[in-house]
């Protein structure tokens, strides 16, 4: 073991300092870790039941495009029916949704549940976001952008409940009117507007309207802007969940459809009348706590501006210098010495932190690779993407995993020491907790000590071209283990883009390299004995020669 210490000792100062690293750290805030742990355990659950592959949980942001355009087609159909006026808006949704009853009524319906759907995944999306640390630092744009989002949705059902002319059109309207009234935007209460039925004008009615569907040009701006710093974001879902999802919109609009209360009569007060809670039971939530108007809008927009600040409220936790992970994240670095201005640093980012400029030292290249420090994340995608070694973090790039791999598979000078392991694994420090895991040390798996290790950020950072060279220095089997692909702190399913080389090889996926030696692990941090066995099985499978 000394003798491997004395190899480590030749790398850079930072990578010897990295090897030697011995305590894991935490990556989730205190605040965080009892509502990670419950999300985890959930998505395990839903992991059982859909598998991972088609787990709703790792779908959301592609089911809220979804249920976004079932909600914009229908939205589109009722409109060519709608008449603009309060004398007709009524008839003519009654019209849908009666005299239509076997398409237009179906419709309506599916204009309500999916957009009740949207606000629920939506919702349960933030939920998720948040107690997966995933809304601080780099992705602090998605987090406001979709803080912004939910008004915006929250605004466009409540002008879309407005439209219908009924008894809850009227119970919203005067509440709503009571909240905007508070703001210096008109000379007139907006109260009166409402105060008998022939004050209700059909340019009312028009502007309503206009607003409706306005909004959905501005929720197609948000979602831009909420994707825009993603390399490649995932908007659509698999086949199977968006089939499913139809199939249960179209189902609950047979047994439930969508119907209107009695026409509004400002004249009268609204009896007793069922409410959508997704969109109007804010309403409710104010009458309850007595809350008026302006003090409506002041706790409101107190709680609110709140919520957005959350990714600076948050710190990090406190980080040991001595983290367990071999490889450190810190700031990434281009040596332009070495750079050829190619654009597989940048193809192989998940948050477009990597961006080609033109050409500054006056080399014969067009291009160089630049680091947009506000947008890395550090996981380490690009060092080993970079195929000239010219990306680097923490001292680390590509030829220097390469020589770490080769001193684990290479004997001690003396011929003293432990023995070279069979196998390697590179592990995914956010994976699981890799407390009593490894060795003291750090290099070797616990219980299975012919197993050599390599912690690194992500997964993502290894390369086929990394695991071949494993097998090259005399590795009878590499692992690489990980989070569920969808369940990644860095976008890990980002590597999974088909860019290939010439001869058709994929420079990013491990997974296209067909060989029995290789296995990807992609694990749940709640079966750490699982894990363990696993290991051992595949090393005892390579040792043999039997490995499938």
């Amino acid at each position: 073991m000394e003798a491997e210490r004395d190899h480590v000792k030749e790398m850079p100062k930072e990578v010897a300092k990295a090897v030697k690293a011995k305590k894991a750290p935490k990556y989730i805030p205190w605040i965080l870790r009892p509502g990670n742990y419950a999300l985890v355990f959930v998505q395990e659950k839903f992991n059982w039941v859909f598998t991972p592959q088609l787990n709703p949980l790792y779908f959301l942001g592609s089911i809220t495009f979804l249920l976004f355009w079932v909600a914009l087609a229908s939205g589109i159909y009722l409109f060519l029916f709608y008449e603009i006026t309060p004398e007709k808006a009524y008839s003519s949704v009654q019209y849908m949704t009666e005299g239509q009853k076997y398409y237009g009524g179906i419709i309506r319906s599916l204009h309500r549940y999916s957009s009740d759907g949207l606000m629920i995944v939506i919702i349960v999306h933030m939920i998720q976001v948040f107690f997966s640390d995933r809304f601080r630092k780099y992705r602090w744009v998605a987090w406001v952008t979709g803080a912004a989002i939910i008004p915006v949705i929250w605004f466009e059902g409540v002008t879309g409940y407005f439209l219908p002319w009924d008894e809850v059109a009227q119970m919203t309207s005067i509440a709503m009117s009571q909240i905007i009234s508070t703001l210096p935007i008109s000379a007139e209460p907006m109260e009166r507007l409402f105060a008998h039925n022939d004050a209700v004008t059909p340019l009312l009615f028009f502007i309503m309207t206009y607003l409706h569907l306005a909004v959905p040009c501005l929720l197609l701006i948000l979602a831009w802007v909420h994707c825009m710093r993603i390399s490649m974001p995932l908007i659509t879902p698999p086949p199977q969940i968006t089939y499913t999802i139809l199939a249960a919109l179209l189902v609950l609009s047979l047994v439930k459809p969508a119907v209107s209360a009695g026409p509004a009569d400002l004249g009268s007060l609204v009896g007793e009348v069922n409410i959508d809670w997704f969109y109007l039971g804010v309403f409710v939530v104010f009458d309850y706590l007595d809350l008026a108007g302006g003090h409506a809008l002041f706790w409101g927009g107190v709680v609110y501006t709140g919520f957005i600040l959350l990714p600076w409220v948050i710190r990090d936790p406190k980080r040991h210098e001595d983290s367990i992970a071999t490889v450190p994240q810190v700031d990434v670095r281009v040596d332009l010495e070495k750079c050829k201005g190619c654009p597989l640093c940048q193809q192989s980012c998940p948050f477009e932190a990597m961006i080609l400029v033109n050409r500054k030292d006056g080399k014969n290249y067009d291009t160089q690779a630049e680091v947009i420090p506000a947008h890395c994340s550090q996981c380490g995608f690009c060092v080993n993407a970079c195929e000239f070694g010219a990306v680097s973090m923490g001292g680390w790039n590509k030829g220097t995993f390469h020589d770490f791999v080769t001193k684990v598979f290479t004997p001690a000078p003396d011929g003293n020491g432990e023995s070279i392991p069979t196998s390697i694994a590179f592990i995914c420090e956010r994976s699981f907790n890799l407390e009593g895991f490894l060795t003291d040390d750090c290099m070797r798996v616990a219980t299975t000590p012919d197993v050599g290790v390599m912690v690194i950020p992500c997964i993502g950072a290894v390369s086929p071209s990394l695991v071949e060279h494993c097998f090259e220095v005399g590795a009878k089997g590499v692992m690489v283990i990980g989070c569920r692909g969808l369940d990644c702190h860095y976008r890990e399913e980002r590597r999974r883009v088909h860019i290939s080389k010439e001869d058709g090889s994929h420079k990013f996926m491990v997974e296209s390299i067909d060989d029995n030696r290789l296995r990807i692990m992609l694990v749940s941090p709640l079966q750490i004995e699982k894990i363990r066995q696993e290991i051992d099985e595949f090393n005892e499978e390579v040792k043999q020669g039997v490995a499938s």
